[in-house]
């Protein structure tokens, strides 16, 4: 499958491809595929925007931590744009995206620190030394929900309706809750008459949303860190924190949704899957939300988030 990539404001196409159909053994499935978008990832969705409320209050630099892909957006927008790009990263995350940050000529900083530790490192930092802060759950992080809920307008206004099912993988929540809130938009504008259910998928390495919704509970739990368990193929999702797991949770309880634990074997099998029918790279941590889909959604339709490609 030959997509389109030229480089223009993040948007994504929603693909009902009968060669994907027969993989997954579905008719009634469509992909929203992320994977088009500057650098790969849902991220540009919020980079830009980030960037430009960081220039519009005359900021000079912008910090972000991250696994990997939201510093190679901040760092690419920020090149673009003619301010500084602060990113910080967990030194022992092997998926980081280093070469490529350091290519757009951001800044890093490495610590040897876990990615929520890291957060909170950055978002010391950029008190201190009048960063704009990028980060989740910043001060701006009304902008995260605000770029996220546009993948929900381009998903009406590709199909003409709400899906019976919508399945996002899961890491801080952002982009899960941000879909949700889209959905809660168009609903009460009267677009749509009811609300699709929403999928989460994780990581079995540890994620407080679906281990929350798994067990019952309606609060969201913090893991224990020394539980969590990183690799290569879960970096994006893995967290013993999700700064956005509140709202993820009470939208999976609202919408009466579902949430499962993928093992990285199963994403990465579900990647090249991908990859080998119809050329299309997803990144393992995103196929996440086709398994997801496979075990929930049954013969309803269904639009499946991948929300990166195999950078």
């Amino acid at each position: 499958m030959e997509i389109e990539t030229e480089d223009k404001p993040p948007g994504s196409p929603l693909i009902r491809d009968s060669d994907i159909g027969n993989y997954l053994e579905r008719s009634n499935f469509f992909i929203k595929y992320e994977g088009v978008n500057p650098t790969g990832t849902q991220k540009d969705r919020i980079s830009r925007k980030h960037v430009e409320n960081a220039i519009k209050h005359g900021y000079k630099e912008i910090s972000v931590a991250t696994c990997g892909n939201f510093g190679a957006s901040i760092a690419y927008y920020a090149r673009g744009m003619g301010i500084n790009a602060i990113v910080g990263i967990p030194a022992e995350y092997s998926n980081s995206r280093h070469a490529e940050i350091a290519a757009y000529g951001a800044d890093i900083i490495e610590k040897p620190l876990k990615y929520e530790e890291m957060v909170e490192y950055i978002r010391g930092e950029a008190k201190k030394n009048n960063w704009y802060d990028a980060s989740p759950g910043s001060p701006n992080k009304s902008i995260d929900v605000s770029g996220y809920s546009e993948i929900s307008f381009e998903i009406y206004n590709q199909l003409g309706f709400a899906p019976e099912y919508i399945s996002i993988p899961v890491g801080n929540g952002t982009t899960f809750y941000g879909v949700y809130y889209g959905f809660l938009k168009l609903y009460r504008e009267r677009k749509i008459d009811k609300m699709p259910k929403f999928i989460a998928t994780s990581t079995e390495g540890g994620n407080p949303i679906v281990y929350s919704f798994i067990n019952g509970f309606r609060n969201i739990v913090e893991l224990d860190p020394e539980n969590i368990v990183e690799t290569y193929a879960n970096e994006p999702l893995i967290a013993y924190r999700s700064y956005d797991g509140q709202k993820a949770l009470d939208a999976l309880y609202k919408t009466h949704g579902k949430a499962l634990y993928v093992s990285d074997m199963e994403m990465e099998e579900i990647s090249r899957g991908f990859k080998r029918i119809d050329n299309l790279s997803v990144l393992p941590a995103s196929a996440s939300a086709a398994a997801g889909a496979l075990k929930f959604a049954g013969n309803n339709s269904c639009v499946i988030v991948l929300t990166g490609s195999d950078k």
